[in-house]
């Protein structure tokens, strides 16, 4: 498949601007209604962060264990079925093959290799471009800084989004590879934060992030938020969508990697 993904087209100015960019983890079959709400807003300015190691996994215990209900699923996509153009037009990026505990493999450079570049070459033999990006399996709680190191000597990954803590905020993170998000699209405060920055009139660049997984969606029932979020960002004057991606390439000459 060639490179198909929809850019903003953005290019900095010099001036102070709102940047509004989402993302999904495990590549699961809750992300086909999350994309077809995604375009019919026209909407790309999502990352899709998927386990090439995982086509086809069925984890059923993740709806009874996190939300006591068996109706909630977490199955992968298959390869096949990622082929027939559930992501075109969509950054998708890495979240390993395997989803492994990565501090695993801190004396294990073949491994921590294998898990991240691997997933890295599944992607670009499969969509047509080299990821740069990542988000943390389980967390950053599961890396350390001779994880992160190891990373960017041994692979092209130069971001990755965390997860276990959110800024409330709409600051530029201090370093890509650790990316806090915004919120969580689970979290309560979501509309009030999209309201608040709404009404921003920045004096430095600002940006809004929201993650989640789409199995969550399902959970508590947010397909209303997420498309509602969509609208109101996308339908702004004053806030640029980006994917994780873009933002990166827009802002990597100032922020470091690490």
């Amino acid at each position: 498949m060639k490179d198909n993904r929809i850019t903003s087209g953005t290019v900095r100015d010099g001036k102070p601007r709102k940047y509004f960019t989402m993302s999904f983890d495990d590549g699961v079959t809750q992300d086909r209604r999350v994309t077809q709400i995604c375009r019919d807003h026209n909407f790309y300015g999502v990352t899709f962060f998927i386990n090439t190691g995982l086509f086809g996994a069925n984890w059923p215990d993740v709806g009874p264990s996190q939300f006591g209900r068996d109706d909630v699923t977490h199955i992968r996509f298959t390869e096949d079925e990622i082929r027939t153009g559930i992501y075109d037009g969509f950054d998708v990026q890495v979240h390993t093959l395997h989803h492994p505990c990565l501090v695993w493999y801190d004396d294990q450079p073949e491994k921590l290799r294998e898990e991240v570049g691997g997933d890295a070459d599944n992607i670009k033999r499969i969509f047509g471009y080299a990821p740069v990006g990542m988000s943390w399996p389980g967390s950053e709680l599961n890396a350390s800084e001779t994880t992160i190191k190891k990373i960017i000597e041994l692979t092209d990954i130069r971001y990755s989004r965390c997860a276990a803590r959110a800024t409330h905020d709409f600051s530029l993170p201090e370093q890509f590879m650790l990316w806090y998000p915004s919120c969580s699209l689970s979290e309560s405060c979501t509309d009030e934060l999209a309201e608040q920055f709404l009404k921003l009139k920045p004096d430095r660049d600002a940006v809004f992030y929201v993650w989640n997984h789409a199995y969550e969606l399902d959970a508590f029932d947010t397909y209303g938020r997420l498309e509602r979020l969509i609208k109101r960002m996308s339908g702004a004057e004053d806030v640029i969508c980006v994917s994780n991606t873009e933002f990166y390439e827009l802002f990597k000459d100032e922020i470091p990697a690490y």
